[in-house]
């Protein structure tokens, strides 16, 4: 009998890793100094065309050699669940589904930003943090709905590589994104560079504060061991701060450097408190290990003194 949920399965991961194998490659040609294959000019042209004051230093856009190994790493795993037996439910195919719509976002992105089309690519922008932070919830809820079933080898590899892995695509999107909202409203709104820069900052430290409030709160199980969204942020904050020196107004500079240590105390923090749950759960283990050999001993005792003593009342009675 055929299982019509294994093929769908297959086939959404078949099609994401397809999917994801083109926007390397339109990313190739987006970026190579030739041109884009479709478009006017490179990605990198039209980003420094349209500078504003948050925008990070060149460097900083190499994390998108990070994002895409992660990602390509975690899909090759997903890939060995086509050749397992039991193939793990914890990612569902509309995990799937909607990480591949976030990745043709990203192709219609690449392709609408060679011809300058900013409003257009910014809509597109926004929908990669609202399909990326849905494949998020469906691997996360997944996760939830299979802890008393899915292997522990499964278990940590898609809290570490998978989870992990599109949280540090979600947060450089999601600040591309405000990025994007300051750049349509400095340039096409008539609004000021700075007002627009400290508007997309303050929406940032919005996020954050709510991010740092659900994480130890109502999904404080869920998102215990998702650290990857502090070194993005601080990544992007040096980065900002370091090119824009004595470029930016004075309020939008105190508001990035009060964001980088806020990151940077945060990320210690939750370091701190996953250090501080693994040692916990470590002598758990090992206190109800001891309690159980405690609870185990004496009454391999007392059944070892009750056979002597049974063997005795025998003998006693032959005699």
């Amino acid at each position: 009998m055929v299982d019509y949920h294994r093929v769908l399965k297959a086939a959404c991961i078949i099609f994401n890793m397809i999917m994801y194998t083109l926007l390397l490659v339109m990313n190739y040609a987006a970026n190579n100094k030739s041109g884009i294959l479709f478009g006017n000019k490179s990605v990198s042209q039209v980003i420094r065309k349209y500078s504003i004051e948050f925008s990070p230093a060149p460097y900083a856009f190499e994390i998108w050699k990070l994002v895409n190994a992660w990602t390509a790493a975690w899909i090759l795993y997903t890939l060995s669940y086509i050749f397992r037996k039991r193939m793990p439910d914890a990612l569902s195919p509309f995990f799937f589904v909607c990480f591949t719509l976030a990745t043709v976002s990203n192709m219609a992105w690449t392709q609408f930003i060679s011809w300058e089309m900013i409003k257009v690519t910014s809509g597109f922008v926004f929908a990669m943090v609202v399909f990326l932070y849905a494949s998020l919830a469906c691997s996360f809820a997944g996760l939830y709905k299979q802890r008393y079933f899915i292997g522990r080898f499964d278990y940590w590899v898609i809290h570490m590589l998978v989870n992990n892995g599109i949280v540090v695509y979600a947060t450089w999107v999601t600040v591309a994104a405000l990025r994007s909202l300051a750049l349509i409203l400095t340039y096409f709104h008539g609004i000021e560079r700075e007002l627009s820069v400290t508007i997309a900052l303050g929406i940032l430290m919005l996020l954050i504060v709510v991010w740092f409030i659900l994480e130890n709160t109502i999904f404080r199980e869920d998102l215990l061991y998702t650290i990857t969204i502090y070194p993005v942020l601080i990544w992007i904050f040096v980065a900002s701060i370091i090119l824009n020196l004595n470029r930016v107004s004075r309020l939008n500079t105190a508001i990035m450097q009060s964001l980088l240590a806020v990151s940077c105390t945060l990320f210690i923090g939750k370091i701190s408190l996953v250090v501080w749950k693994i040692i916990n759960k470590c002598r758990d283990t090992r206190a109800k290990a001891d309690l159980a050999m405690m609870e185990i001993t004496p009454g391999s005792d007392e059944n070892r003194e009750q056979k002597y003593t049974d063997r005795s009342e025998n003998q006693e009675l032959v005699d």
